[in-house]
């Protein structure tokens, strides 16, 4: 790892030490998805297709839900 690259991860590990715990190891997930995002962008380097297609499926789930979650909030809305 090069010296500015090891830099920047230790200021944001530090600055995940000053985020509120908003619940009982909250600083612990922030600093793992760090790192997930941190492989992401080293694969990205290296094999930009696979990268944006993890992306876009992520993307494509969350919209899902997002689009199933509304639905469910529209019925009930009916219902009432």
């Amino acid at each position: 790892m090069a010296y500015n690259d090891r830099k920047i991860l230790e200021v944001l590990l530090r600055e995940i030490k000053e985020v509120p715990e908003r619940y009982k190891g909250y600083q612990d997930d922030l600093a793992h998805l760090l790192g997930d995002v941190l492989i992401y962008e080293r694969d990205h380097a290296i094999m930009k297709k696979n990268v944006v297609q993890k992306i876009a499926d992520q993307v494509n789930i969350v919209g899902k839900l997002l689009h199933k979650n509304r639905g469910s909030a529209e019925s009930s809305k009916g219902d009432s």
